[in-house]
C-alpha cells in the first residue's frame, strides 16, 4: 500500500504536529487536564484534519474493554410504520453515549430473543434493550448473564414469581398506561355530553386489550353510564363490519372509542355510507396516533397517543444508566409511561340522533 493510500495514523498526526504521540493522545482523547498548551491544542487537531485522521473504534474498545454497542432485540419495530419511533429515540440517547446500535428484528430471521441476544453477547455488545412492537405480559427471556437489561413493552414474569412478576427481581421494564388512556378517552367523550358510547375493541385476551377495556369500562362506571363494549378486530374492515352493525340497531351510540386507529377508520367509513356527520352527529377517538395516518384521514382523528418515542429514550436512558452502575431512581422496576390524548378534529359536542 502506497502511503498516499494508507490510513494516517496518529505517528504521522505527531510528525505534522512536531508534538510527541503521547501528547496527540491526550488531546484526541480529551485529556489534556491543562497539561498541553492551548496553542499546541489546535496545532494537532488541525493536523489531524489535515490528514483525515480518525481514531480506531476498535483500539478504542480494545483498550476501554467495552465494545461500544448496545443490542437491540425488536420483533417488527423496526419495519413498523409507528412503532419505529421507539428505535430511533433509543438510537439517539445511544448515539449521544458514542455508541452505536445492532437490530436484530426477529420477524426477518428465525430467531428466538434468546437466539438473538446470544449473537449480540458474541459480539461483546454492552447492554441489551428488548422492545417488542406490541405490548406484551410474559416469562422474562433467559438471556446471557453479565449483560445489563432492559425491556420496553415487555412485561416480564420471572419463574416462580405471580403474573404480574411480583416476588422476583425485575429489570427496568417501559411500558405504556393502555388503561390510563383509555380512561383519557371516555372521559372526553363524556365530558363532550356522550351518554350512549361503545367501545370497539379487539377480539383477542392481549394486554392492550384488558387494559383498553378496564379503562374505558371504569371511566363509563365512575359516570354512571353503562359501559357498552363490542368485540370487533384490530382492522378497517373489523371496524366498519361492527359500526354499521351499531348504527342499524337499537339506541345507536353518538360516540365510540376504539382500541385502534385503524379500527376507527373503519367507523369512519361506516358513518359516511351510513350519512352520519363526524363529529356533528358521532364523535369518534381511536388509540395509536399511527404516523402518516390518524392525522390524515377525514375528519382528522382525535386518538390517544402511544408514548414509543418515550419509552424508548427513557429505556436506554435506564439501561446506560444499569450500564454504569447509578442508581435507577424513577426508572426502576415497572414503569408506566402516559398516553396522552391527541385533540383533533373528530370529536364534538353530543346532539341527538
Amino acid at each position: 500500500m502506497s502511503s498516499s493510500s494508507r490510513r494516517p495514523t496518529s505517528t504521522d498526526v505527531a510528525a505534522r504536529a512536531g508534538v510527541s504521540r503521547a501528547t496527540v493522545s491526550m488531546v484526541l482523547n480529551g485529556r489534556v487536564e491543562g497539561t498541553v498548551a492551548v496553542a499546541t491544542q489546535q496545532r494537532v487537531l488541525a493536523a489531524a484534519a489535515e490528514l483525515g485522521y480518525t481514531r480506531s473504534a476498535l483500539a478504542i474498545s480494545l483498550k476501554e474493554r467495552r465494545s461500544r454497542t448496545i443490542g437491540l432485540i425488536t420483533d417488527e419495530i423496526a419495519t413498523s410504520p409507528f412503532a419505529g419511533r421507539m428505535a430511533r429515540a433509543a438510537s439517539m440517547v445511544a448515539a449521544r453515549h458514542d455508541h452505536l446500535v445492532i437490530t436484530v428484528d426477529l420477524s426477518l430471521r428465525d430467531h428466538t430473543v434468546e437466539d438473538a441476544a446470544r449473537l449480540l453477547a458474541e459480539r461483546q455488545v454492552d447492554g441489551l434493550l428488548y422492545a417488542t412492537m406490541g405490548r406484551m405480559r410474559g416469562p422474562l427471556p433467559v438471556l446471557p448473564p453479565g449483560i445489563p437489561l432492559v425491556l420496553a413493552n415487555h412485561e416480564p414474569v420471572p419463574p416462580g414469581a405471580d403474573e404480574r412478576g411480583e416476588g422476583a427481581e425485575l429489570p427496568p421494564t417501559f411500558v405504556p398506561d393502555d388503561y390510563g388512556g383509555a380512561r383519557r378517552a371516555a372521559r372526553r367523550l363524556i365530558e363532550t355530553g356522550h351518554r350512549r358510547i361503545a367501545m370497539l375493541s379487539g377480539d383477542d385476551r392481549s394486554v392492550a386489550v384488558l387494559e383498553r377495556e378496564a379503562g374505558f369500562r371504569d371511566e363509563l362506571a365512575d359516570a354512571g353510564l353503562e359501559p357498552r363494549i363490542v368485540k370487533a378486530g384490530w382492522q378497517i374492515d373489523d371496524g366498519y363490519r361492527a359500526a354499521a352493525r351499531l348504527f342499524a340497531g337499537e339506541d345507536p351510540p353518538t360516540g365510540v372509542f376504539c382500541i385502534r386507529d385503524r379500527v376507527a377508520a373503519g367507523v369512519l367509513q361506516a358513518a359516511a355510507a351510513a350519512g352520519i356527520a363526524v363529529p356533528g352527529d358521532l364523535s369518534v377517538i381511536g388509540f395509536d396516533d399511527e404516523d402518516f395516518f390518524a392525522e390524515r384521514l377525514v375528519p382528522k382523528l382525535t386518538t390517544v397517543a402511544l408514548p414509543h418515542e418515550e419509552m424508548g429514550r427513557r429505556a436506554m436512558d435506564a439501561l446506560f444508566a444499569r450500564m454504569e452502575g447509578e442508581p435507577a431512581g424513577d426508572d426502576a422496576g415497572v414503569v408506566v409511561v402516559e398516553c396522552p390524548l391527541v385533540e383533533r378534529e373528530s370529536v364534538g359536542m353530543a346532539r341527538g340522533r
